[in-house]
């Protein structure tokens, strides 16, 4: 039976970094002393614990247990060396954080610079992508993300609520007209982003208390949200973003806001963290921060009156 924490630690890199060369790289070690090490544990264990394919790895059932307990078991102990320290504890250790392209790169990375310049034990891995992640599988400590979320198992942390909106630059919509209802997108080259295989061109608007998707079209798409926030800029056309996303362009007047009335206020905005026990002294310290800064973004839409609502108002607003 396993009774180091070494091996904990190590079959946990292996899974986080999905190779044996990158947990090898991180540690210092030669790939074939990591792949050495590995099956002495599943020697010890007398179970497989990872599919090896020409892409990546994979875990077995026996493997996805042994990650979640080893996780838990290795949050409690650093949780408690960091009760034993007390205040006398530095924040130091590695931190995993997903969070989407747009709001990842423009508000996400500089807050994560400023809390690395004060605390240069940290050492926070950003992951960035505007499709969902399983964080248990990919080792993720604390995501941020939009929208209601199916796994119950998760815990979130919600900061608010508001909605999506359409934007486009006013050198654009100086050239074709501003829209009067959701409708009038049909006549406007309208970027849509690629998500989960397929094209996000049903936009969701509310008409009269109603629900109303309006499908658009446009000269291009990409499963980029940052790409298409900086195409809208440039004036190619409208997109549709989260207000978090834009709200500093709003209030210079890059962009300006379409429709606005008639864009329902249905998404939430969360710090997720996967299911387990208590979490290291240092993971609640950053998800501290990343709450704080985001609650500022949404004092600035306050300032386009795109603020935040409750989550009673939100539901309200649906119909």
């Amino acid at each position: 039976m396993i009774d180091r924490l070494t091996d904990l630690r190590l079959f946990t890199l292996i899974v986080e970094r999905g190779s044996l060369t990158g947990a090898a790289s991180e540690l210092g070690l030669s790939p074939g002393a990591v792949s050495l090490r590995l099956s002495s544990i599943e020697k010890a264990l007398e179970v497989r614990l990872l599919r090896r394919s020409t892409r990546r790895l994979q875990l077995t059932e026996a493997g996805d247990q042994l990650y979640r307990t080893a996780k838990h078991v290795l949050g409690e102990m650093e949780d408690l060396q960091d009760q034993l320290k007390g205040d006398r504890g530095a924040l130091a250790g590695p931190v995993r954080v997903s969070a989407p392209l747009d709001l990842g790169r423009n508000y996400i990375a500089p807050t994560i610079d400023a809390l690395i310049r004060v605390h240069p034990g940290l050492a926070i891995s950003l992951v960035l992508s505007d499709t969902p992640l399983d964080l248990s599988a990919e080792g993720i400590d604390l995501a941020v993300r939009y929208g209601r979320l199916p796994d119950s198992a998760l815990k979130l942390r919600r900061i608010s609520s508001n909605r999506r909106v359409p934007v486009a630059s006013p050198a654009y919509l100086d050239r074709v007209g501003r829209p009067q209802r959701p409708q009038d997108l049909k006549d406007l080259n309208c970027l849509a982003l690629l998500r989960g295989g397929g094209r996000f061109d049903l936009w969701p608007f509310q008409v009269e208390g109603r629900r109303l998707n309006v499908k658009v079209t446009g000269d291009r798409d990409v499963n980029d949200g940052d790409l298409l926030h900086r195409w809208a800029i440039e004036g190619a056309g409208v997109v549709l973003k989260s207000a978090w996303d834009v709200a500093h362009d709003l209030r210079a007047g890059r962009l300006e806001a379409l429709l606005v009335p008639f864009c329902p206020v249905d998404v939430d905005l969360q710090i997720v963290l996967p299911p387990g026990g208590r979490r290291p002294r240092r993971v609640d310290f950053v998800a501290d921060h990343l709450a704080a800064m985001l609650r500022q973004l949404d004092q600035c839409l306050d300032d386009v009156g795109l603020g935040s609502v409750d989550m009673a108002e939100a539901v309200s607003g649906l119909g």
